[in-house]
């Protein structure tokens, strides 16, 4: 996560950048703020700042003498200049001084978070350029890799200190319970001719592949165990079968390039490289076991996993089957399917895999029992799958199979006209695309396309609509506080709600409600 510091004299500015933009969806993880120069200084010396957002004009040090100072203690921050004057010698000064972005006051919610959107990419590609380059050099041999493969193999042996344990987490960005698990990779040659007498040479192409494709995108950690076996620990996120899928790409790439079949033995998932020796042992376990080619093999946890789910999977999809001509009853399998996918965090790849098998058996079925012919709905799901997110493929495949077997139209608009009533009825509560997606078992983003193409505006911004019309109302006809009316329009900020109003009606409420008095 990214420090940014907002430096600007006039309070209610600086405060309403901080608190209305989604800083930890950015990538943000704290936020600053100085009235002048001199104070964005200071705290710079006690922090590493990695973005500046500065107006020009202000007290003590103005913003221009302030880049100027930062242009020579530290290059690398990205700097938003945010004005109310639009002068042309201000933005060539601004030019000349390695700013990244000038925006004019009052600047536009949405842009000012695209801006920053945009610097935190630039310095992820930095780092990611930079960290590239270290990666590239350690697959030719360099020092830092042995000092990789010593403190890896040290960790198996339960040897390892901890100050090398802190430096291998810091430089992979990983947490001490990081889910990870180890794969041994054991190649079986079946090109004699070619490799026989090449083997070590062999084994430096697998192992240089793996840190090409896992160290090089943080995804992995590759070394040589005492015995000379190439050893890859994969960081697991929450997906079923996630490594699985991962060691499949890589057996492949090895097959085409390489001409090798490998056998890949994975051992049970553990919680933090310093559980790292049990899966490794496991998957040493598993060595002792005769070979197979071309084989990627699991301890028999993992299998039994897998198995539980697909025995879920073909009950669901022979229940959905036998009641195509009750929706009821196929729809409630159809959402027990989804559930399933779910809770079992399914791999996107297998997820995908899995939701088009099961569509593909109703779609056949349902041809079957109404003696109609084929069309292209099923090659039309399939583009959807190809495309679409993690969160999105339940979903997608829900309204799939609803609008293959309902009888009438899709009850979507159902689902919308509740929504508007819920947000209608709960104004001065918390609201949130996330709550309402959850209310109606769908997910944000599926819920999220389906208001904006019922209703021709983002839920987000109908909720703000609502809300200010509310507060329009109030305004005009009662003598409220401005503090109580921010809190029955669901604002528990009064400044966080003047900036929202005044962006939405151009005056601030005070403003709107003295000027209704004079018109009256």
């Amino acid at each position: 996560m990214y420090r940014i510091i907002i430096v600007d004299d006039e309070k209610i500015i600086r405060n309403g950048i901080a608190k209305i933009l989604p800083w930890e969806q950015m990538g943000i993880g704290e936020v600053f703020t100085a009235e002048s120069g001199l104070e964005a200084l200071e705290i710079m010396d006690a922090h590493a700042i990695d973005i500046m957002i500065t107006d020009i004009q202000m007290a003590e040090m103005d913003g221009l003498s302030l880049v100027e100072k930062i242009n020579e203690t530290n290059p690398g921050m990205r700097i938003i200049v945010l004005t109310g004057y639009s002068n042309f010698e201000y933005v060539q000064k601004c030019c000349k001084m390695d700013v990244h972005d000038y925006l004019l006051k009052p600047v536009d919610e949405v842009e000012l978070e695209q801006t920053v959107r945009r610097q935190v990419e630039a310095i992820q590609k930095r780092e990611v350029s930079i960290r590239k380059k270290r990666i590239l050099s350690r697959a030719e041999g360099t020092v830092e890799q042995m000092k990789i493969e010593h403190a890896m193999q040290n960790l198996l042996s339960g040897r390892c200190e901890n100050d090398k344990l802190q430096w291998i987490l810091e430089e992979y960005k990983i947490t001490e319970n990081q889910p990870l698990q180890a794969a041994i990779i054991a190649p079986i040659v079946y090109d004699s001719e070619s490799w026989s007498q090449h083997y070590e040479l062999l084994n430096l192409s697998i192992k240089n592949a793996c840190i090409e494709m896992f160290d090089y995108n943080r995804e992995g950690i590759t070394f040589e165990d005492e015995k000379k076996n190439i050893v890859l620990v994969l960081f697991n996120g929450d997906e079923f079968e996630e490594s699985v899928e991962q060691v499949e790409t890589l057996s492949a790439y090895l097959k085409e390039e390489y001409a090798i079949r490998q056998q890949v033995l994975l051992g049970n998932e553990v919680e933090g490289l310093k559980q790292l020796y049990i899966s490794y042992n496991d998957a040493n376990l598993l060595l002792k076991e005769p070979p197979e080619e071309g084989k990627i093999r699991q301890t028999q946890k993992s299998e039994l996993r897998l198995r539980l789910f697909y025995d879920i999977f073909r009950e669901l999809k022979k229940n959905i089957e036998t009641n195509i001509g009750d929706f009821d009853k196929a729809e409630r399998a159809m959402q027990a399917f989804c559930q399933a996918i779910q809770s079992y965090n399914l791999s996107h790849s297998l997820m995908k895999r899995t939701c088009f098998e099961m569509a593909s058996s109703i779609y056949f079925s349902y041809l079957m029992e109404t003696n109609e012919s084929p069309d292209n709905r099923l090659n039309e799901f399939l583009k959807a799958l190809q495309g679409c997110s993690k969160e999105d493929v339940g979903p997608i495949t829900l309204q799939f199979v609803a609008r293959l077997l309902s009888p009438g139209e899709e009850k979507v608009h159902e689902v919308i006209i509740q929504a508007k009533t819920y947000i209608k009825e709960h104004l001065e509560e918390e609201i949130s695309v996330t709550q309402l997606a959850r209310q109606f078992y769908v997910t944000p983003s599926y819920f999220s396309k389906l208001f904006k193409k019922n209703i021709g505006e983002g839920c987000n911004n109908y909720i703000v609509r609502k809300r200010m019309e509310k507060a329009q109302s109030l305004l005009l006809s009662t003598n409220m506080k401005i503090g109580k009316i921010a809190d029955l329009c669901g604002y528990k900020d009064v400044n966080y709600f003047s900036l929202a109003f005044k962006k939405y009606t151009r005056q601030s409420p005070l403003e709107y409600r003295e000027s209704a008095k004079k018109s009256n």
